[in-house]
């Protein structure tokens, strides 16, 4: 970042193909909505460019795309965008890089990701931003906390009782 802030704009492009993919697949999995996605993915990058000079590294670059890109989204949901609960298109997560599995192993789990993606798509909204925090985007609680202007000891809770709630929506019978 410090590169980018002295107008390198290779260090922008290495900085954009290193964290568009996981931010991408954050948004689109919280929103639901591929072209607001899009847009927003494009718009958190840009703001990263023009604030680039008032960029302080007291926190992980990551954290700051993440907070940038949350807080847009956010506004956008306010603006009444799309709603948290409305399920999204399943076509609209084809072929997202995140921690998907293997092609193989996606035939072999097919119908059970699927359960997945209808379970996550029914948390709330706030417990859905967590799970993706977490587990999609790999930000560890001080990050989500960061994140999110929580306290890493709150997050620590909030993301148990999210994967409480996801075991029951998936009919884990351990969670009973």
């Amino acid at each position: 970042m410090a590169q980018v802030r002295d107008g390198s704009v290779a260090a922008f492009q290495a900085l954009y193909e290193r964290h568009h993919r996981s931010l991408f697949s954050f948004l689109l999995r919280l929103l639901a909505d591929r072209p607001t996605a899009e847009d927003l993915l494009q718009e958190a990058f840009l703001r990263v460019y023009l604030h680039r000079e008032t960029y302080q590294p007291t926190a992980a670059f990551r954290t700051w795309l993440f907070t940038i890109a949350r807080n847009l989204a956010v506004d956008h949901l306010r603006r009444g965008g799309i709603a948290w609960e409305r399920p999204g298109n399943k076509e609209q997560f084809a072929g997202i890089p995140d921690a998907s599995p293997s092609p193989l192993q996606h035939v072999e789990t097919g119908e059970r990701l699927e359960q997945l993606e209808d379970a996550v798509r029914q948390l709330p909204p706030s417990q859905r931003e967590m799970l993706l925090l977490s587990r999609y985007a790999g930000l560890s609680h001080a990050e989500i906390a960061e994140v999110t202007g929580s306290s890493p000891a709150a997050i620590r809770v909030a993301l148990h009782r999210t994967l409480s709630r996801l075991r029951n929506l998936l009919g884990d019978p351990t969670s009973m």
